[in-house]
């Protein structure tokens, strides 16, 4: 009995040894991949993916339990950042020939330290592979590109409840990085379509918001197609407006890092080197906004019509960050400037007077001189006009001929003819360039040869309306 007992201890220690070396061999020698696919980030979705977790061998046929849980609490990574391990979700497929998926008594857990039940057997389990699923949520987490790791342990509890090979490995969930705007912006357009722009302070300007998913940092960036704008219009035009693209320039809001820069066809950078960091729950709204000041308004974009463009955006990530290799985006789009056909007049003094008080004013009559009397805007070639409202000056039932009046420019005023007044339009300014605001020093004389029209008459205020206009009537 003695030789039994003795014989029994050593092949008890030797058998313990060797499952301890089994075990120790296999702790960290199994790696699992899992790529968490970018669809699954952008749309917010759960993913689920098959998991080989290893193989159980029953000692004896008692009713084990599986359990499962995380040597640490997060998923880190190598190059930066973590997630909780939380996120990741076990649940059993099947052991050996028995499948698991249905039954009610197969709970799905969430990777712990603490650790959890999976399934607890009912029945004998036969040895066998171990088949599990891994949920991973995306919905709650904001994913930084990289490899993210965790040791898991699968493993049995009861007496005599069999083992798991291996013990434990570790899950690697690779987070890809990318970034991911519309395939096309589509068209930016800046609407000239009131004066006021051309005498605001600060010119005018538009915007387009792109939304843009990413696991990276990135620098945004721009170029043009072409160093100048295209140029369309259905409205008559005397030249054709060279306007460069380095009239408008680009900016981003709300982005702390934003720089502006006037196009080109180069790459701009629209943001400082530090670029845009990993927006929250993967997905932004960046907002491009174009502006021209009214400098350039003035100097470029008078002439109505549509300017065009072809417009590139490109997302590089930043080279610090995970992967080593480039990541980049592209996505086309286009800026227009559609100037409306826009025109005013307006005359800076409502009233003129011709005092004839002495004899040397009918002798050799009278003029008056209006600096700045009119300004004129208008962003097609233009006609200027004038005309009276009635068939002659009046003064109650008294009357003078509107012939007598002479309507033309000041000294030193150039481009501008001198009529004399009727009731048909009469012509000004012919086929003149647009303009904005353009001032014009007129003036209004009753010459000598006119003023025996005036002899004669009761004395009193004669006095007629008289209309500018860029169409003759």
């Amino acid at each position: 009995m003695q030789r039994k007992k003795l014989h029994i201890k050593r092949n008890f220690a030797v058998c313990f040894l060797s499952l301890f070396s089994f075990y120790g061999h296999h702790i960290y020698a199994q790696t699992t991949a899992i790529t968490l696919p970018q669809a699954n980030i952008q749309a917010r979705t759960d993913y689920n993916t098959p998991v080989n977790v290893g193989t159980y061998s029953s000692v004896i046929t008692l009713l084990p339990s599986f359990s499962v849980k995380s040597t640490a609490a997060t998923f880190t990574s190598t190059t930066s950042g973590s997630f909780p391990a939380s996120l990741v979700h076990m649940k059993l497929s099947s052991i050996g020939s028995l499948v698991l998926l249905g039954l009610g008594t197969n709970n799905e857990v969430a990777l712990s330290t603490g650790g959890g039940l999976l399934y607890a057997a009912v029945a004998s389990v036969a040895s066998g592979a171990i088949a599990a699923n891994a949920r991973i949520a995306t919905a709650s987490q904001t994913w930084t590109a990289g490899v993210f790791s965790n040791v898991v342990s699968f493993y049995t509890q009861g007496v005599l409840a069999g083992s798991i090979s291996p013990a434990s490995y570790t899950l690697s969930i690779t987070v890809p990085g990318f970034i991911s705007p519309p395939a096309s912006i589509g068209t930016t357009n800046i609407a000239v379509n009131n004066l006021s722009f051309y005498r605001s302070a600060n010119g005018i300007s538009a915007s387009q918001i792109i939304p843009v998913s990413s696991t990276v940092p990135y620098i945004p960036s721009i170029r043009t197609g072409n160093a100048q704008f295209s140029f369309n219009t259905t409205f008559p035009y005397n030249t054709l407006p060279v306007s460069p693209v380095s009239t408008v320039s680009a900016s981003l809001s709300g982005v702390a890092t934003a720089t502006a820069a006037n196009l080109s066809t180069s790459d701009q950078a629209l943001t400082a080197a530090g670029g845009i960091a990993v927006p929250t729950n993967n997905s932004s709204s960046i907002t491009h906004t174009y502006s021209i000041s009214t400098a350039f308004l003035k100097s470029n974009y008078i002439q109505a019509g549509t300017y065009t463009v072809p417009l590139t955006y490109t997302w590089n990530k930043l080279s610090s960050a995970y992967p080593t290799t480039p990541v980049q985006a592209q996505a086309s789009g286009s800026l227009t400037i559609a100037v409306s056909d826009l025109g005013e007049i307006i005359a800076n003094q409502q009233s003129v007077n011709l005092p004839f008080t002495t004899t040397s004013n009918y002798v050799n009559g009278v003029s008056t001189n209006m600096p700045t009397h009119l300004k004129l805007s208008k962003t097609t070639p233009y006609n200027l006009y004038v005309r009276a409202t009635s068939s002659s000056f009046t003064s109650g039932v008294n009357s003078i001929p509107l012939s007598v009046l002479r309507i033309g420019p000041m000294a030193g005023q150039t481009g501008v003819n001198t009529v004399t007044l009727s009731t048909t339009a009469q012509q000004l300014i012919q086929n003149a360039d647009p303009v904005i605001d353009r001032t014009l020093n007129m003036q209004y004389s009753i010459p000598a040869s006119q003023t025996s029209n005036l002899l004669g008459k009761p004395a009193g205020t004669y006095t007629a309306n008289i209309v500018y206009s860029f169409v003759a009537p």
